[in-house]
């Protein structure tokens, strides 16, 4: 069972549905994993119905009627999101299956797929993978990133996580993620902006970055 779970405020944001489609994404992942965060989801839910029907009640016109009503048929339709696997929810990206990916090699025993990028290129939706007993350059962020373990695990500065567990890393936390010995690590990754390389070789790699992407805003050393 995962170890490490979503906040209540990103579990309430998703019951909701008010979170982003990405970071629903991965909540959605690793609830796959989570038997604890179904349950939590479900009472969630059970919660907001409940505080609907405490609302006072007001007179719907009949457009609206009739968009809650297909709203309710589509998703009655469609299969229950705790209910897809891991494959069908990434299914978009990855048509063949995880064992298809062709990865593009990043670092040492370091490798990506891309699944989205943002125009201007800060927003990236990626599959990350760790050679077994590999690690990751020292890294910190110019903003958050959500990071759900997929097969095999990692350690770094701050814990162990493996399948399931998802993890959030802000700019102030700078890590070096090494994957375990015994397997390979792969997990799904969201990149609200970009990573901030340290180390000698990465600064220099900042300092050139930087000339391109000027409005990048330094993470707390």
């Amino acid at each position: 069972m995962s170890q490490h779970h979503p906040s209540d405020d990103i579990l309430m944001e998703y019951a909701a549905g008010c979170a982003s489609p990405h970071l629903a994404l991965c909540v959605a992942v690793h609830l796959q994993y989570c038997p604890h965060c179904r349950a939590g989801i479900q009472r969630l839910s059970a919660l907001g119905g409940e505080m609907l029907q405490q609302l006072p009640q007001e007179d719907l016109s009949e457009a609206l009627f009739e968009r809650i009503m297909l709203r309710i048929e589509l998703e009655e339709s469609a299969p229950a999101t705790l209910q897809k696997p891991v494959e069908d929810l990434l299914q978009r990206w990855l048509p063949d299956g995880l064992n298809a990916v062709n990865w593009r090699k990043q670092w040492f025993k370091v490798y990506e797929y891309v699944l989205e990028v943002s125009r201007k290129g800060r927003q990236r939706l990626s599959l990350q993978k760790i050679s077994a007993g590999g690690r990751a350059p020292l890294h910190a962020h110019y903003g958050q990133e959500v990071t759900v373990v997929l097969q095999g695990g990692f350690s770094d500065e701050m814990g162990v996580y493996e399948e399931g567990d998802f993890v959030i890393r802000s700019g102030d936390q700078r890590h070096r993620p090494r994957a375990l010995e015994n397997e390979d690590c792969i997990c799904l990754a969201y990149l609200d902006a970009p990573v901030c390389l340290a180390g000698p070789i990465g600064r220099w790699i900042e300092r050139f970055r930087r000339l391109f992407m000027p409005d990048l805003n330094a993470p707390v050393s």
